[in-house]
């Protein structure tokens, strides 16, 4: 599919968009982009909807909004959320839980709320595809914009997600925060991550790069400041009178650690443990592998920050690079896994990837293969936290195999899409302290 509008010569007018202006972008153009990126991405989740059950007999899990719906109902009945009863997710959740609960009050209808919810996520969805098309018209050009919203809209594996789950709303507001902070709205991007973090803790990954990224313009003490400036308001209205209320409120946003549980058989480090546990008989326990698994995300990080705080340029692609990957971390060294995952990186991804074949390709494998592992795969290979069948047998292998792979092709995909320019051995030589590059 060819970019509407290419070759055509741009007579119209120039495209401002958050105070600049695009002088070889028109504005008839890139409402053509727009309009036909929106469509592409409702006809994808349609098929979602469609195929999956009726082609592939599979299911669309309706689980976690129902959950919400469950913790919305008492809301009408005058109980206050964190102090008369717990939920699992941050505060800002309750926002389009309100919205959605307002029709299924009007209808007394629980299919109203699923949905209503399931609308507001679509609408979330679109607003992060937007997000993705002007974060792509200001790193390259109205193509480049144009093959990053397409790849985004085509993304079949996350628009499952976005059907099913909360996880587009959050998303929302990181890609916000990324978009204003490369058009130089910097206080702005510091509030979309705020409001990020309170509604699930991922987005606030992103704020140690935006911080080091407009330290260009000021200095890191600076932005800093300026950054707890913002985050402070919302951290006392939102936050600590309840932490004061009940000590006990801290847990919903430790929930992600997984601290409480085991190690998940969709992850990285029980498909490690299975090869050592299992495969060589070695007894290692999964606590140890799970601990080595978080010490190498300890050091991930400290390598991204350190990469953060000595490129030169802060360039917006780089604030993509390093951002996307620290998520991916994240979830890749985590010993606790919602497939749902997928929906917080394949933005940065769509970016990264936009108009290189190979790299698209890849990116379209890593959706096939997740979209196998849920919901195709579920209740019938693996559950949380084991594989179903025993172990040694062929299910077990092609299960762990089915893993094996999944995981290899996303470190694949990630190391080609943040692969920085020159190459990683000329990268190690820029941000190799001075002593280890005179040996």
């Amino acid at each position: 599919m060819k970019p509407p509008g290419k070759g055509r010569e741009k007579t119209g007018e120039p495209l401002t968009f958050l105070g600049q202006t695009f002088e070889k972008t028109d504005t008839k153009t890139v409402r053509s982009h727009l309009l036909s990126l929106v469509f592409v991405s409702l006809a994808t989740k349609f098929l979602v909807l469609v195929l999956t059950p009726a082609v592939f007999h599979s299911f669309i899990d309706l689980f976690d909004i129902g959950y919400l719906f469950q913790n919305a109902i008492p809301l009408s009945q005058g109980q206050i959320p964190y102090l008369d009863y717990s939920i699992a997710y941050p505060i800002l959740v309750f926002i389009p839980m309100i919205l959605a609960l307002i029709p299924a009050l009007v209808t007394q209808s629980g299919m109203a709320f699923i949905y209503s919810f399931q609308l507001l996520m679509i609408l979330c969805d679109l607003g992060t595809l937007l997000c993705i098309y002007f974060i792509g018209l200001k790193i390259s050009d109205e193509r480049t914009a144009w093959y990053a919203g397409l790849v985004y809209a085509t993304a079949f594996s996350a628009s499952y997600f976005v059907l099913t789950k909360f996880d587009a709303f959050p998303t929302l507001l990181l890609m916000g925060a990324i978009l204003f902070t490369v058009y130089d709205r910097k206080v702005h991007g510091y509030v979309s991550a705020t409001l990020g973090f309170f509604a699930k803790v991922f987005p606030a990954v992103s704020f140690p790069f935006m911080i080091l990224y407009n330290a260009k313009t000021t200095s890191l003490s600076e932005e800093v400041v300026t950054a707890v400036k913002v985050f402070l308001p919302f951290a006392v209205i939102l936050f600590i009178p309840f932490l004061l209320l009940r000590p006990d409120h801290l847990n919903t946003y430790l929930f992600a650690t997984g601290a409480t549980v085991g190690v998940y058989a969709s992850t990285a480090t029980y498909t490690l443990y299975t090869y050592i546990h299992d495969v060589a008989h070695l007894g290692l326990p999964a606590a140890t592998v799970s601990l080595f698994m978080y010490l190498l995300l300890g050091l991930v990080m400290l390598l991204l920050l350190w990469i953060g705080w000595k490129d030169r340029r802060k360039s917006p692609v780089t604030l993509l690079k390093l951002t996307g990957f620290a998520i991916f971390a994240f979830v890749f060294f985590s010993k606790f896994h919602s497939p749902q995952y997928i929906v917080w990186y394949t933005p940065f991804l769509a970016l990264l990837v936009a108009g290189d074949l190979l790299k698209t390709g890849l990116f379209y494998l890593v959706q096939a293969l997740a979209y196998l592992e849920f919901p195709l795969l579920f209740g019938t290979f693996y559950v949380n936290l084991n594989y179903l069948s025993p172990a040694g047998s062929a299910g077990w292998y092609l299960t762990l195999l089915f893993f094996t792979l999944e995981y290899l092709a996303l470190i694949l995909l990630f190391a080609l899409a943040v692969r920085p320019e020159g190459g990683f051995r000329a990268a190690v030589r820029n941000y190799a302290p001075e002593s280890m590059r005179r040996g």
